[in-house]
């Protein structure tokens, strides 16, 4: 009989902390995002600030230019997670007399999806991960199950209009709602991401989070173990990136 007693109190304490764990909403998290993911978004001007005329810019991918990342919470036990993408590009074009019919593109590479890196976890103020565990935690990312890099290369993002949304961002720029489609493991689904853009003739940015789910694209989040590790529905892709105009465009 007292042998049950270590486990009685081992699977009370365990569920103890999965409830814990898994007790904020959905809310709750999202002021969880890290976002803005850095404090000098430059001085430039609104959108509405250029004068008529098509613009088109690209994305600096750098990691000391430009981050791209996705934040997960846990479900149960566990801890957080942060994902960055370290291979990507993307591009914006848009004159501010016809803001509607702008072309914003960024493609992503599963493959250069780098998840627990020590910087993103300082960012997000979370305890650095050992090596051994960021390389099972990206075997398990890549898996069938999840982003099935096997059969799905990119996750891709395609906008379809933009538009002035009457708010104002952080620091005092319009935010522009950008409406598009988002292709993550081979399922397409419309999405609204809010940008706050600063911008002048030669240089762009942009930044702001889109909050969507594992199940709209058709899979479930990573569990193990029964649902003792598991993480939540919820993907919030936070976005905070710099860019030059092209030459001649």
């Amino acid at each position: 009989m007292q042998s049950r007693y270590p486990l009685a109190l081992a699977a009370a304490l365990l569920g103890a902390a999965s409830l814990s764990a898994c007790g904020t909403s959905p809310t709750q998290d999202r002021e969880r995002v890290t976002f803005p993911a850095r404090d000098d978004f430059p001085g430039l001007g609104g959108v509405e600030s250029l004068s008529p005329l098509s613009r088109t810019y690209t994305f600096d991918p750098g990691l000391g230019s430009s981050h791209l990342f996705v934040q997960l919470f846990t479900a149960s036990l566990g801890h957080d997670h942060v994902v960055r993408a370290t291979d990507w590009w993307g591009s914006l074009a848009f004159d501010p007399a016809n803001l509607s019919a702008c072309a914003v593109t960024v493609t992503v590479q599963v493959e250069g999806l780098d998840p627990e890196r020590d910087e993103m976890r300082d960012l997000t103020g979370q305890e650095h991960v050992p090596l051994s565990d960021r390389e099972q935690i990206r075997e398990h990312l890549r898996a069938k199950e999840q982003l099935n890099l096997e059969e799905h290369k990119s996750i891709e993002f395609t906008s379809k209009s933009c538009a002035l949304t009457g708010e104002k961002g952080r620091d005092g720029r319009s935010v522009v709602a950008v409406t598009g489609d988002l292709t993550l493991r081979g399922v397409t689904r419309e999405v609204v991401l809010p940008l706050e853009v600063a911008v002048d003739e030669e240089r762009v940015a942009a930044r702001g989070v889109l909050s969507t789910r594992h199940s709209d694209f058709g899979f479930e989040p990573y569990s193990a173990m029964g649902g003792l590790f598991k993480n939540k529905d919820e993907l919030y892709f936070v976005v905070d990136v710099r860019g030059q105009r092209v030459t001649g465009k």
